[in-house]
């Protein structure tokens, strides 16, 4: 499907419910409805945290889009997952994970964040995206090894 160029307002109303964090799943729920690319988009979402220890959580998410434009309609669905695990307050590990039914892909990441210095960082980043809609196993679309460190200078 192809969009055409131009100019285009986005409006939309969302609702949504937020089970506070003193509960055992914090969890937020929400719909969303609105115009989109001169048609109409509703969105329908769900993000949960799991707290397994007070280092380790793990957040799954779902987003469900059904969108319907002047060159016709078609849905997709957005899964997400998020790992985080913290080994100290100055070292942390985070894995985001995401499947796209839409453009048929998995997207994965793993970063490692180390604070060797108050203010100053080391990141490592490895991410991996892979198409999906061939069989077999799903074919690499790209790769990514990022590697950054930042210094807090003071005058």
């Amino acid at each position: 499907m192809i969009i055409p160029v131009g100019g285009y307002d986005f409006r939309d109303l969302r609702a949504s419910y937020q089970l506070g964090g003193r509960r055992r799943v914090p969890s937020t729920f929400s719909v969303r409805r609105g115009s989109f690319f001169g048609g109409e988009r509703t969105e329908a979402s769900a993000q949960l945290r799991i707290e397994l220890s007070n280092r380790f959580a793990v957040e799954p998410a779902l987003s469900r889009n059904w969108v319907d434009l002047p060159e016709g309609k078609f849905q997709t669905t957005l899964a997400t997952a998020r790992v985080n695990y913290s080994a100290s307050p100055r070292l942390s590990v985070a894995s985001l994970l995401q499947y796209n039914t839409s453009s048929h892909t998995f997207q994965s990441s793993l970063r490692l964040r180390w604070e060797y210095d108050p203010g100053s960082d080391l990141f490592v980043v490895w991410s991996e995206g892979r198409e999906t809609s061939l069989t077999g196993f799903p074919v690499l679309d790209n790769r990514t090894f990022v590697v950054k460190l930042t210094r807090l200078v003071r005058f």
